[in-house]
């Protein structure tokens, strides 16, 4: 690790632990993030990387609220049908795999964001700018 760019790699690495943390070091990653692009003094190489973990943040954020208010909606709706209209223990079954099937799709965003993490840090390390990948964008 370089000196002068051991903030990056803390912010790197806080947001790495982001999924497993409940958002808290991913809100301090970019804080510091914001605090060091509003200085302006680390480069356009930092300044990227900065940016980089900023839009990854809130990208996954929006991501993950709108996953766990469709599988809760959902959900509340299918067995609300299920209890008090329809009773139906194929509609009772679809409502509790639900859940399920949102485990999975939260499961391989978080793999996508631990990839796009090492991508990042890989190109910090070779000392370039920092482009997205044009992947997935969950």
């Amino acid at each position: 690790m370089n000196k002068p760019h051991n903030g990056i790699w803390v912010a790197y690495i806080l947001s790495c632990l982001t999924p497993f943390t409940f958002l808290i070091s991913g809100v301090i990653a970019i804080i510091y993030a914001g605090y060091r692009l509003d200085k302006n003094e680390d480069g356009e190489i930092l300044n990227s990387h900065y940016y980089g973990l900023i839009r990854t943040f809130f990208l996954y954020l929006t991501f993950f609220v709108v996953l766990i208010v469709t599988v809760a909606t959902s959900n509340g709706v299918l067995v609300g049908v299920s209890d008090y209209w329809l009773h139906s223990k194929l509609l009772d079954s679809i409502a509790y795999f639900i859940p399920y099937v949102g485990m999975v799709f939260a499961a391989l965003a978080i793999i996508v964001w631990l990839a796009r993490m090492y991508q990042g840090m890989t190109q910090l390390k070779n000392g370039q700018l920092h482009r997205p990948s044009t992947g997935p964008n969950l």
